[in-house]
């Protein structure tokens, strides 16, 4: 079944992937994600939260680091909590969940009370086959595990809304980002410490008749759009945090 699906997507892929490249899309961003919200620590503490992934994770559609994914989901657990959070984000433009594993994972530093990796889509745009990204996925998530930091994963949204891709490569990607997105949720749960939150269900519905939940690149998620996934990943961040054993 995935297998066939994949085969699919790459069929329809190549009549679509010259237009689709075509097109210019936001790659970077020019800040660092590092920031301290929320009220004075007290005697709870800093809460340390680190976010890797993808090029949404880095911020990628929004014009300053305050409007970032990593920044909107630490301002959420702050209020939430009451307690002031230290977040920084790891986040590399194009990732896809190997590169997380190996090149992002060992960034973390310190005590960490809580991780949350964002990444999935360029491997549906990459066309990594789903067992293999379930077999990487768990990997990810055992390594992140073993430190004994909860970890949270934001499963692969849709693409249904995502008007940069011309039909039917929309559809057929919605399809398959379908597909990788069971393969994110079997491995998550897989793992012991490990929660999956499904974007999809979640947050990408309110972006139906929301253009400006949208960047300018009409790919990426703006401010707003980030807005709804901090929404859907923050409350999984604070049960994790809440329930950690002392």
């Amino acid at each position: 079944m995935a297998a066939a699906a994949t085969a699919a997507v790459a069929l329809l892929l190549l009549g679509e992937i010259v237009v689709a490249r075509a097109r210019t899309y936001l790659v970077d961003v020019d800040f660092t994600v590092d920031r301290t919200v929320g009220p004075d620590a007290g005697p709870a503490g800093l809460l340390e939260l680190r976010v890797l992934g993808d090029s949404t994770a880095a911020g990628v559609g929004t014009a300053g680091v305050d409007d970032a994914l990593p920044v909107q989901v630490a301002e959420r657990v702050a209020r939430d909590l009451g307690r002031s959070v230290h977040v920084v984000g790891h986040g590399v433009s194009g990732a896809r969940t190997v590169d997380v594993r190996h090149r992002q994972l060992a960034l973390l530093d310190g005590d960490v009370d809580a991780v949350v990796i964002v990444v999935g889509s360029n491997d549906v745009l990459h066309l990594t086959p789903t067992p293999r990204l379930q077999d990487q996925t768990r990997d990810l998530l055992e390594a992140a595990a073993a430190t004994g930091t909860p970890v949270v994963l934001g499963g692969v949204p849709r693409f249904a809304g995502v008007t940069a891709l011309a039909r039917p490569l929309r559809d057929v990607t919605d399809g398959f980002a379908g597909v990788q997105r069971e393969a994110q949720r079997r491995a998550a749960t897989q793992v012991d410490g490990a929660v999956f939150v499904d974007i999809a269900a979640l947050a990408s519905p309110r972006f139906a008749g929301r253009p400006e939940a949208f960047s300018g690149d009409e790919f990426h998620p703006s401010a707003v759009g980030y807005g709804f996934w901090a929404d859907a990943l923050a409350p999984a961040v604070v049960t994790a945090v809440t329930q950690r054993p002392r």
